[in-house]
């Protein structure tokens, strides 16, 4: 601190209680008064800022205002408190934190779970479709590009592209997620003629109509998965596909693949303790652990326990699992590392 800018700032404020207490005390005394009181707190601000802690000291103008305020409305007590107040804490000892966390860069978003994100002149497919600003024919492009992909990698960029401005892009994007749409129902109901005859020849074999179930059950889950249908629609096509995964159950209850598939449908659902007892059951089925902890760490996620979160990502080796997968399993294992 500079005490010249300090002793300025108390020379000032002495100055304005004798200009308040020797003369008339009528108006305009009052006003000069008020006057170089205000000059002595905006000199203390600006002297006593530059001492405070680094995370004090934003925002800066909020800070200065908090500073200035303090002194004015509580005058001459207010300027010393203030300086009392700032020299204690630089002479107290630093408190060094032991902290169990460190930020961790996010996971990066992969558009295919084999190959990178390709790039548009030095920007990535995600960024240039959702850049309204970007040249119409370059966005065409991008668009084109991920065409060939699956609705559940490239669905969330298909569906915000419906309310673009530009119009040939929403068309695009609308076709291609109708084209998946159809694609899917003609399998469902291709598979729902299969089970129907399962009615009229109930002598056929029991693993054909669990094959038949199961088949049923995935299709109306990828229309869910896959958001190509929404509200009502969504609600009543994936109680269909829990309907059929637990038919096929039914039929095979050591199934741990279907277990699982019915537990993702009970977390589409929000239903995270029904989902959590079908991952129990699919591991005492025998199914491997990397297909079962992912989804027990979203989990504990969604419940908010993060010990739990990273407890399950450390028993996952990023090796077993998918890259966009193992990105956030190496996210979640050196979260709580120390730097």
């Amino acid at each position: 601190m500079n005490p010249l800018q300090f002793l300025l700032a108390l020379g000032l404020e002495f100055g304005a209680a004798l200009l308040l207490w020797t003369g008339d005390r009528d108006v305009l005394q009052l006003g000069a008064y008020i006057g170089v009181h205000a000059l002595a707190c905006a000199v203390l601000a600006v002297t006593l800022f530059p001492l405070l802690p680094g995370r004090l000291r934003q925002p800066p103008l909020a800070v200065l205002a908090l500073l200035f305020s303090l002194a004015f409305f509580i005058p001459f007590l207010g300027l010393v408190a203030l300086l009392l107040a700032v020299v204690v804490m630089r002479l107290m000892p630093v408190r060094t934190l032991d902290s169990h966390f460190r930020l961790a860069a996010p996971p990066e978003f992969l558009l295919s779970v084999r190959e990178p994100a390709r790039l548009f002149r030095g920007l990535s497919i995600r960024q240039l479709l959702t850049d309204v600003h970007a040249a119409a024919p370059l966005r065409t492009r991008a668009l084109n590009a991920i065409a060939s992909k699956p609705a559940r990698i490239a669905g969330d960029l298909l569906r915000k592209l419906l309310s673009d401005p530009v119009e040939d892009l929403r068309l695009v994007a609308y076709g291609l997620l109708d084209t998946q749409e159809k694609a899917l129902r003609t399998r469902i109901s291709e598979q729902a003629a299969l089970l129907e005859q399962f009615t009229t020849e109930p002598h056929r074999h029991s693993a054909s109509r669990i094959e038949v179930l199961r088949h049923l059950a995935e299709l109306n889950f990828e229309l869910v998965y896959q958001s190509l249908v929404q509200g009502d629609v969504r609600e009543h096509t994936l109680a269909r596909a829990i309907e059929h995964a637990q038919a096929a159950i039914a039929l095979d209850p050591g199934d741990g693949g279907l277990r699982q598939l019915l537990a993702r449908m009970h977390l589409e659902q929000g239903d995270i303790d029904r989902a959590c007892d079908d991952l129990v059951r699919a591991t005492e089925d025998g199914l491997p652990d990397n297909r079962v902890l992912p989804y027990l760490a979203e989990m504990a996620y969604r419940r908010g326990d993060w010990r739990s979160v990273r407890a399950l990502m450390l028993r996952i080796d990023p090796l077993t699992v998918t890259p966009r997968m193992a990105a956030l399993v190496r996210y979640w294992q050196t979260a709580g590392e120390r730097t």
